[in-house]
């Protein structure tokens, strides 16, 4: 006994889906970064450590502050980008649901 099946719309059906979670991922990434620029616990007296916050969508959402020294800021107990990670990971965890 044959039985065919027709799977041509699988393809699409995951694209669809990638194309929604990417979508999701870089709201959520910008929210991350909007929520380290409003609530980072330090005094950035240039403004640049602010401004090198950012996220990016590439299988996965990635933050990052393109300054040498955010670790260096966030090691010393200040806030720059982790509290937007957990923020990031609370808010997929709430829209992918």
């Amino acid at each position: 006994m044959d039985i065919e099946h027709d799977f041509s719309d699988v393809d699409s059906f995951f694209k669809e889906g990638y194309t929604e979670l990417d979508s999701i991922m870089d709201s959520v990434g910008q929210e991350a970064v909007d929520y380290a620029k409003e609530n980072g616990s330090y005094q950035d007296r240039t403004g640049e450590l602010r401004k090198s916050n950012v996220a990016k969508v590439d299988k996965g959402l990635v933050l990052e502050n393109y300054q040498e020294y955010a670790s260096y800021v966030e090691a010393k107990g200040f806030e720059v980008l982790s509290g937007a990670a957990l923020y990031a990971h609370k808010r997929l965890e709430e829209e992918v649901e």
